[in-house]
């Protein structure tokens, strides 16, 4: 259908008649009818097409610019346009000097969809082929009714003026819902939560710090508790051995074995001066190996390491060489307590030498266990059990410690096949600690008996090799705890390299 066609009424004149009459001609305000109103359809321009790299060294960029469908205005006819009415003629007196162009009324449902648009196609799914997807099943895009006002000319006495407008441009399309589809709906603002004013997040407590399993809290509530629960076993326990040992049977037991028996009349009497110096040197140096042997044991990266001179491919931790050099000083100084034990005959009273011992240990258990001790006289002979104990320190825990200290360390050949099979390092480790536990707990339980049953009379014999009461073993213990703790203190590598770096090397890694 032709755009710009307008129907008129009257005596057709010429164009010149009509133009000439156009300046002079009245327009009729009041008789004006509904104009007719025209659909223009303007065409979308045909879209640039996107171009990618090109598909072989030093070609055209891909797609080719050929292969671009061009935009096809929509076939389908406007409809719904209505027909204008005639117009009423007015009195030339009343009429303005010039025309008046008034906007067209719209009528309701004047609107027309624009055809397809053309559809961006990419590479070809297979070798050689059409682009993808193949044309023209682009599905078709509404368009935008544009409305193009209409110029109302009153017409003349001798006719009517027939008006062209011209046609205008449409900007670009919107799209615009199909006939019978449903209306689109905007989405729904999301509605804004109400933050609250910001505020620090709470900060977590630090895990405590653990020593061993447990924090310092869980250690005491441990001492706490055990210590309790030993308190009532330790209460239960001389409960049961007193009421034991008020039968006949028991009390004809003890009249039998009091705990201890005779040594023979050969045995010396007292502790020689030696023998002091002696336990001070072997408690020196079994504190100090338990402290260093507890450090390479729980120790995860050393801070330094020893090298020998001879070998300096081989490191170890500078916690493990002073561990070994400290067993190392042990062993000499136990080799020279045996030799001059045996030398001066002081081994009878450490020795068992007789069957009795055994009774007579059981007894004196049971003494102690009551709390009614028995008569203590270390300076002429101990009692079974002490016998016993220091029999198992010195000539059983000693040299287990020695043989398998000596299979963990490095002076154990490692080529020696046959050797390493029938003693393997895993048995040395699994009797290793236990007998530093061994050592632990003698340590305790002698010094523990030691002050229970006459401290200043005990330290005399131990220290000041004198059977006497007074201070003077006592003074001379506590400096030995002085010096313990000093060289406790000092065992650290800052102090420890320096001596280390006399017998070999020491680096940081």
């Amino acid at each position: 259908m032709p755009a710009g066609v307008v129907a008129a009424t009257g005596t057709a004149e010429s164009p010149a008649v009509a133009a000439a009459a156009a300046p002079a001609t009245a327009v009729a305000a009041t008789a004006a009818a509904p104009a007719t109103a025209v659909v223009v359809l303007a065409a979308p321009s045909p879209r640039p097409v996107r171009r990618g790299l090109p598909r072989v060294p030093g070609g055209e960029p891909w797609p080719p610019a050929s292969s671009a469908p061009a935009a096809a205005l929509d076939s389908t006819p406007p409809t719904d346009v209505a027909p204008a009415p005639p117009a009423t003629a007015a009195p030339a007196a009343t009429a303005p000097p010039a025309a008046k162009v008034a906007p067209a009324a719209t009528p309701a449902g004047a609107s027309t969809v624009a055809g397809a648009v053309a559809l961006r196609r990419g590479l070809p799914r297979t070798p050689d082929g059409d682009p993808w997807p193949p044309a023209g099943t682009a599905p078709a895009r509404p368009e935008r009714v544009v409305e193009t006002p209409v110029a109302e000319v009153a017409p003349t006495v001798e006719a009517a003026a027939v008006v062209a407008p011209t046609p205008t441009v449409a900007p670009a399309p919107t799209p615009v819902a199909a006939p019978g589809a449903a209306p689109r709906r905007a989405p729904m603002p999301q509605p804004r939560r109400a933050t609250s004013v910001a505020s620090t997040p709470p900060v977590a407590e630090p895990w405590p710090k653990l020593y061993g399993p447990y924090s310092r809290a869980e250690w005491a509530a441990v001492l706490v508790i055990g210590g309790f629960g030993l308190l009532l076993a330790g209460t239960g326990v001389v409960v049961v051995v007193n009421w034991l040992l008020a039968t006949a049977p028991m009390q004809d037991f003890i009249a039998s074995y009091p705990g201890e028996y005779h040594l023979p009349e050969s045995a010396p009497v007292g502790i020689p001066a030696w023998l002091g110096w002696q336990h001070f040197f072997n408690v020196f140096l079994i504190v100090l190996i338990i402290r260093s042997g507890l450090q390479v044991r729980t120790q995860k990266r050393p801070t330094a390491f020893w090298s020998p001179r001879w070998n300096a491919k081989r490191k170890i931790s500078l916690a493990l060489w002073v561990h070994q050099s400290l067993d190392i000083l042990w062993l000499v100084n136990g080799v020279v307590f045996v030799v001059l034990l045996f030398a001066t005959g002081q081994w009878m009273r450490i020795v068992p030498t007789s069957w009795e011992v055994f009774p007579n240990a059981i007894s004196a258990l049971l003494q102690y266990l009551s709390l009614d001790w028995p008569t203590e006289n270390g300076w002429v002979n101990y009692n079974s059990l002490q016998q016993i104990a220091y029999f198992m320190t010195v000539f059983v825990a000693a040299p287990l410690a020695v043989i398998t200290g000596v299979r963990m360390s490095g002076i154990w050949p490692k080529n020696a096949k046959t050797l390493n099979r029938i003693y393997p390092v895993e048995w040395a480790r699994a009797v290793h600690f236990p007998v530093m536990l061994y050592f632990v707990a003698f340590i305790i339980v002698h010094v523990g008996l030691v002050f229970a049953t006459g401290i200043l009379r005990n330290l005399n014999h131990m220290y000041a090799s004198q059977d006497a009461v007074n201070w003077v073993g006592f003074w001379i213990f506590v400096a030995s705890l002085v010096v313990i703790a000093v060289a406790w203190i000092a065992a650290r590598p800052l102090v420890l390299a320096p001596i280390a770096r006399l017998f070999g090397k020491v680096s940081g890694r």
